[in-house]
């Protein structure tokens, strides 16, 4: 084949690996599965005290089974793991609304599970809307409590 062939063909061939414009359309839209999820794993809390969401966020975790493995106060971000079986992982951040008189939480707890062989372990995020509920409730209530010196 000459050059000339070849390169009269490469844009055909390309055409075909292109995607359509729905597909490109597709891929900037967020997904609803994504969005859902991200309504199940946040809540907004409105209290200007940082410190009181993170100690609250400790306590329900802890309420629930977990071990602490990591806190970064100044970031907002709490990691905590728990053995039910399987190895659970839960990861919370805790960042200030724009006007600064509230603070968003956002949990994700994963189930780990690990590869033989590998050296990473495979994490798929638990989609439970009563688990999360209830981690909220208990941080509501620890930071009424709290709050109120109860």
């Amino acid at each position: 084949m000459t050059r000339r062939g070849f390169l009269a063909l490469l844009p055909a061939a390309l055409g075909g690996c292109a995607p359509t414009a729905q597909q490109q359309e597709a891929a900037l839209l967020p997904a609803r599965t994504v969005s859902g999820a991200r309504v199940r794993q946040s809540r907004r809390f409105d209290t200007p005290d940082r410190t009181l969401l993170l100690q609250a966020s400790v306590g329900a975790l802890q309420d629930l089974g977990f071990v602490i493995e990591e806190t970064q106060a100044q970031l907002g971000v709490i990691v905590g793991v728990k053995l039910l079986g399987a190895r659970i992982r839960a990861q919370i951040l805790i960042a200030p609304t724009t006007d600064g008189k509230a603070f968003i939480v956002r949990a994700t707890f994963q189930s780990i599970t690990p590869r033989p062989g590998a050296m990473l372990a495979v994490g798929e995020v638990l989609d439970d809307p009563l688990l999360y509920q209830g981690f909220f409730e208990k941080i509501a209530q620890s930071a009424f409590l709290t709050a109120n010196e109860i």
